[in-house]
C-alpha cells in the first residue's frame, strides 16, 4: 500500500511540474516540435520515468532535475530570441528543397530526405503531383511550406481567363532587427540599398523593424518593431 501511494504522488507532482515546464516553454513549442523540443521531452521524460520505476531517486530529486532543465530550456529560448546567429544551432533553418519547379536533390541529401519521403509530405498538403508546385521549403519541424504555380492555386486562374502572372518566392531581409546579409547577396543587393529603401518607411536603423522582406512583383514589406 505505501508503494502505491508513493507512486501516486510522484506521479501526480511529476504532472504538475511538466505543466509548469510546458507553460514555460511557450505555446510554440506546443504547437510545432523542432529537434530541440524533442530532445528536450525525451529527457524530460526520463526524469518523471525514474521517479517511478526507481526506488532509490526520490521525488524531490525529480523535482529539481525537471525544473533545472525548464531553466536551462528558458535560457536557450532568451539566448535565440536576443542573438540571432544562435537559432541555427538550436532550432535549425528551412531549407529550399523545390526552387522554381526543380527539386534542388542536395538539399534532400543534406536532410536525408528521399523523394518517397517528400511525396508523402506533399500529399499532407494536398499536393499529388509535383507539377504543381512552384517552390517547396522543408521547415524545421520537418514539414513542407509550399507555394504552388499561378495556374494551380486553389482558385485557378484560368477559370477566370485570366494572364498568369509570375511566381514570386518572398526573401526575408531583416529579422528581429537583424540583417540577413546571406539573403541580400543572393538577390544581388547591398546594405546601402537596403537602408535607402528603409529610409522611405521612416526608419534609419534596422534594429528599429522586426521583420522584412522583398518580393520582386511588390518590393520591400515591413513591419516595425513595436513600442
Amino acid at each position: 500500500m505505501h508503494e502505491l501511494i508513493s507512486i501516486s504522488v510522484e506521479l501526480t507532482v511529476g504532472l504538475f511540474a511538466l505543466l509548469l515546464l510546458t507553460k514555460m516553454m511557450g505555446r510554440a513549442s506546443m504547437s510545432e516540435s523542432t529537434p530541440f523540443d524533442f530532445i528536450s521531452m525525451i529527457v524530460v521524460g526520463d526524469f518523471v520515468s525514474d521517479a517511478i520505476y526507481d526506488p532509490n531517486t526520490h521525488v524531490f530529486k525529480v523535482i529539481y532535475a525537471i525544473l533545472f532543465w525548464g531553466i536551462v530550456i528558458y535560457s536557450i529560448d532568451l539566448i535565440t530570441l536576443k542573438f540571432n546567429k544562435t537559432r541555427r544551432f538550436f532550432e535549425s533553418q528551412p531549407s529550399l528543397i523545390i526552387k522554381k519547379g526543380r527539386i534542388d536533390r542536395q538539399v534532400m541529401k543534406k536532410n536525408r530526405v528521399d523523394m518517397n519521403h517528400l511525396q508523402m509530405l506533399l500529399r499532407d498538403r494536398s499536393i499529388f503531383s509535383l507539377r504543381e508546385i512552384e517552390y517547396a521549403v522543408l521547415e524545421p519541424n520537418g514539414k513542407v511550406s509550399v507555394i504552388r504555380k499561378s495556374d494551380n492555386e486553389p482558385t485557378v486562374r484560368s477559370d477566370f481567363s485570366l494572364k498568369a502572372k509570375n511566381v514570386c518566392l518572398p526573401v526575408t531581409l531583416i529579422s528581429d532587427g537583424v540583417i540577413i546579409e546571406k539573403n541580400l547577396d543572393t538577390l544581388g543587393k547591398t546594405k546601402s540599398w537596403l537602408m535607402h529603401e528603409l529610409k522611405n518607411y521612416a526608419v534609419s536603423e534596422a534594429n528599429q523593424v522586426m521583420f522584412a522582406e522583398w518580393r520582386d512583383d511588390d518590393g520591400l514589406f515591413i513591419q516595425k518593431m513595436s513600442n
